[in-house]
């Protein structure tokens, strides 16, 4: 597969095809919650976890807060999390994971991810390292040092 001039440009591969148009952009619903969470806290996005394991509780949990500086990229990112989101509850109980809420405060986005299987969370827990996802990072203009990230186990 070419790369585009601006993969070329940024070093960046869209190799799951995100930025193209399966990806659908923000609708007027979640834009509406999104200007709600620029003035205070505001539950942007429900998260699979609760829709796909119920009351079950995670093995683990990572958390993860981001600060942006520019709300285009805060918008990317958002639009990442509910496509990524919208894939999992697709694969339904063939999942071991699933992401929880996401809240928007200001210019910060918080969301977790709830790990259901120990053994699955042991070998991905650092999943968020890998080039996929520096490369997702990429595209909002973070990288992994501008994120607070905190797991506990939960040993549910």
């Amino acid at each position: 597969m070419k790369k585009s001039n601006e993969e070329q440009r940024s070093g960046f591969s869209d190799i799951l095809n995100i930025q193209g148009e399966d990806i659908p952009d923000i609708d007027d619903h979640l834009d509406a919650l999104l200007k709600k969470g620029l003035i205070s806290e505001q539950k942007i996005l429900d998260g699979a976890s609760d829709k796909t394991f119920g009351k079950r509780q995670p093995y683990a949990t990572t958390k993860v807060r981001i600060e942006f500086e520019r709300e285009s990229d805060l918008r990317k990112c958002v639009r990442l999390l509910r496509w990524s989101d919208e894939r999992l509850l697709a694969m339904g109980s063939t999942i071991a994971w699933a992401w929880a809420m996401t809240v928007r405060e200001g210019m910060t986005i918080r969301f977790a991810v709830n790990w259901y299987d120990k053994d699955f969370f042991e070998r991905r827990k650092d999943a968020f390292r890998d080039s996929n996802h520096l490369s997702y990072f990429r595209m909002f203009g973070k990288g992994t040092n501008d994120m607070d990230i905190y797991t506990e186990v939960l040993g549910c």
